[in-house]
């Protein structure tokens, strides 16, 4: 018997952010050095990083590819790789980071973002709360983990 696809827009309506999320949320300060961003991605193995300003509320997403964009790292002898902490401290988090993302809230559906990370291409979603401040994150990685579950 197959399943239809109203059938699962509707388990997926019924599913919601906080059911699915990462949570706690790695972040970084708007006015942190910007080597702490790639620390961060490197010790926590994550691709996304939420930053928050002096009131803990988001102002921007930092991504892993941004960073590889913004400063490559160096192949080392033993093949492997090193970011020199000077040259990334040489950048200004504030200023490249992507201002204003887009957040959903823990009662948002899995189906609407399933729905956005489609149709704006997100890699990423992060959940904040009435407040702006993150209290979750949702990736491609952590749905699709969720559905197979």
């Amino acid at each position: 018997m197959a399943v239809k696809k109203e059938e699962i827009r509707r388990i997926l309506r019924d599913i919601k952010i906080k059911q699915v999320m990462a949570s706690p949320v790695i972040t970084v300060h708007e006015d942190d050095d910007f080597a702490l961003v790639q620390e961060k991605i490197a010790l926590y193995d994550i691709r996304h990083l939420p930053v928050v300003n002096e009131t803990g509320s988001i102002v921007g997403i930092i991504s892993q590819r941004d960073l590889y964009q913004i400063h490559s790292p160096r192949r080392l002898e033993d093949g492997s790789w090193y970011y020199d902490k000077e040259a990334l401290n040489q950048f200004l988090l504030k200023n490249l980071m992507h201002e204003k993302p887009f957040t959903m809230k823990p009662d948002n559906s899995l189906f609407e973002a399933i729905e956005a990370t489609i149709s704006f291409k997100f890699g990423c979603i992060p959940i904040v709360d009435d407040y702006k401040k993150p209290c979750g994150i949702l990736t491609r990685d952590t749905m699709l983990k969720f559905l197979i579950g």
